[in-house]
Protein backbone atom coordinates (compact mmCIF):
# COMPACT_ATOMS: atom_id res chain seq x y z
CA UNK A 1 0.00 0.00 0.00
CA UNK A 2 2.90 2.16 0.71
CA UNK A 3 3.50 2.72 -3.00
CA UNK A 4 0.45 4.59 -3.62
CA UNK A 5 0.30 6.99 -0.09
CA UNK A 6 -0.68 10.44 -0.21
CA UNK A 7 2.00 12.99 0.82
CA UNK A 8 1.09 14.64 4.58
CA UNK A 9 3.35 17.47 5.96
CA UNK A 10 2.23 18.77 9.46
CA UNK A 11 4.13 21.79 10.50
CA UNK A 12 4.99 24.62 12.63
CA UNK A 13 3.61 27.96 11.62
CA UNK A 14 4.83 31.43 14.27
CA UNK A 15 3.81 34.71 13.83
CA UNK A 16 4.33 37.36 15.83
CA UNK A 17 1.10 38.98 17.43
CA UNK A 18 0.73 42.70 18.85
CA UNK A 19 -1.93 44.20 21.02
CA UNK A 20 -0.41 47.54 21.50
CA UNK A 21 3.04 48.69 21.91
CA UNK A 22 4.26 46.88 25.10
CA UNK A 23 2.39 43.62 24.79
CA UNK A 24 3.74 41.09 21.85
CA UNK A 25 3.81 38.01 21.78
CA UNK A 26 4.34 34.47 19.57
CA UNK A 27 1.57 32.55 18.59
CA UNK A 28 2.59 28.64 17.04
CA UNK A 29 -0.08 27.18 14.68
CA UNK A 30 -0.54 23.65 12.88
CA UNK A 31 -0.83 23.93 9.10
CA UNK A 32 -1.65 19.98 7.40
CA UNK A 33 -1.13 20.10 3.73
CA UNK A 34 -2.10 17.06 1.83
CA UNK A 35 -0.60 16.02 -1.69
CA UNK A 36 0.51 19.76 -1.41
CA UNK A 37 -2.85 21.21 -1.25
CA UNK A 38 -4.45 21.86 2.46
CA UNK A 39 -7.89 20.59 2.99
CA UNK A 40 -9.31 22.87 5.03
CA UNK A 41 -10.14 27.15 3.82
CA UNK A 42 -7.44 29.71 5.19
CA UNK A 43 -10.07 30.72 7.86
CA UNK A 44 -10.39 27.44 9.57
CA UNK A 45 -7.94 25.86 12.42
CA UNK A 46 -6.73 22.72 12.83
CA UNK A 47 -7.67 21.54 16.33
CA UNK A 48 -4.98 19.91 18.25
CA UNK A 49 -6.87 18.05 20.58
CA UNK A 50 -8.90 16.28 17.52
CA UNK A 51 -6.25 15.70 15.26
CA UNK A 52 -3.86 14.39 18.36
CA UNK A 53 -6.77 11.67 19.26
CA UNK A 54 -6.88 10.88 15.50
CA UNK A 55 -3.82 9.49 15.27
CA UNK A 56 -4.29 7.05 17.96
CA UNK A 57 -7.79 5.54 17.47
CA UNK A 58 -10.45 5.01 14.56
CA UNK A 59 -13.53 7.31 14.33
CA UNK A 60 -15.26 10.95 13.62
CA UNK A 61 -12.50 13.73 14.64
CA UNK A 62 -13.24 17.36 13.94
CA UNK A 63 -9.47 18.31 13.29
CA UNK A 64 -10.87 21.16 10.88
CA UNK A 65 -12.82 23.69 12.70
CA UNK A 66 -14.08 27.70 12.43
CA UNK A 67 -11.62 29.86 14.24
CA UNK A 68 -14.50 30.66 16.31
CA UNK A 69 -14.36 26.63 17.68
CA UNK A 70 -17.56 25.63 16.06
CA UNK A 71 -16.46 23.39 13.12
CA UNK A 72 -20.15 23.74 11.30
CA UNK A 73 -19.46 27.63 10.97
CA UNK A 74 -17.01 26.94 8.39
CA UNK A 75 -19.33 23.74 6.69
CA UNK A 76 -17.73 20.73 8.96
CA UNK A 77 -21.44 19.46 9.35
CA UNK A 78 -19.87 16.36 9.18
CA UNK A 79 -15.83 15.41 10.69
CA UNK A 80 -13.16 13.66 9.01
CA UNK A 81 -13.44 9.75 9.22
CA UNK A 82 -10.49 8.09 10.44
CA UNK A 83 -9.33 4.38 9.92
CA UNK A 84 -5.92 2.92 10.84
CA UNK A 85 -4.28 0.57 9.13
CA UNK A 86 -1.18 -0.91 9.83
CA UNK A 87 1.37 1.74 9.33
CA UNK A 88 -0.81 4.19 7.36
CA UNK A 89 -3.70 6.38 8.37
CA UNK A 90 -6.58 6.92 6.58
CA UNK A 91 -9.17 9.91 6.31
CA UNK A 92 -12.02 10.62 4.35
CA UNK A 93 -13.82 13.47 4.48
CA UNK A 94 -17.57 12.82 4.02
CA UNK A 95 -18.55 16.45 3.23
CA UNK A 96 -16.68 16.22 -0.12
CA UNK A 97 -16.00 12.84 -0.72
CA UNK A 98 -12.00 13.07 -0.64
CA UNK A 99 -9.96 10.23 0.61
CA UNK A 100 -5.91 10.52 1.85
CA UNK A 101 -4.10 7.45 3.32
CA UNK A 102 -0.55 8.04 4.38
CA UNK A 103 2.09 7.58 6.98
CA UNK A 104 0.96 7.34 10.13
CA UNK A 105 5.19 7.09 10.63
CA UNK A 106 5.72 10.50 8.41
CA UNK A 107 3.20 12.40 11.02
CA UNK A 108 4.91 11.35 14.25
CA UNK A 109 8.65 12.16 12.66
CA UNK A 110 6.62 15.92 11.87
CA UNK A 111 5.20 16.05 15.11
CA UNK A 112 8.58 15.75 17.27
CA UNK A 113 10.41 17.93 14.90
CA UNK A 114 7.45 20.16 15.84
CA UNK A 115 7.59 19.67 19.79
CA UNK A 116 11.53 20.78 19.31
CA UNK A 117 11.23 23.86 17.30
CA UNK A 118 8.56 24.20 20.30
CA UNK A 119 10.67 24.00 22.68
CA UNK A 120 13.66 25.65 21.16
CA UNK A 121 11.11 29.32 20.37
CA UNK A 122 9.97 28.96 24.12
CA UNK A 123 13.58 28.87 25.43
CA UNK A 124 14.61 32.26 22.54
CA UNK A 125 11.23 34.05 23.21
CA UNK A 126 11.73 33.59 27.32
CA UNK A 127 15.02 35.49 27.27
CA UNK A 128 13.47 38.25 25.49
CA UNK A 129 10.67 38.56 27.57
CA UNK A 130 8.17 37.15 24.93
CA UNK A 131 5.78 35.14 25.89
CA UNK A 132 5.10 31.92 23.32
CA UNK A 133 1.40 30.95 22.90
CA UNK A 134 -0.61 28.34 20.60
CA UNK A 135 0.35 25.22 19.54
CA UNK A 136 2.68 23.63 22.23
CA UNK A 137 2.08 25.94 24.64
CA UNK A 138 1.52 23.19 27.13
CA UNK A 139 3.71 20.40 25.70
Amino acid sequence: MSNNLDSIIVELVVTACQAEANNIWMQGGLEISLNNEKPYTDSDIIDIDEFLKSLEQDGEFFIFSCHCGLPECSGWELGIQVLHLEENIKWTNPNNGKTWCFSKQKITNDLINIREEIANYKQFFSQKDIAYVGVGYNW
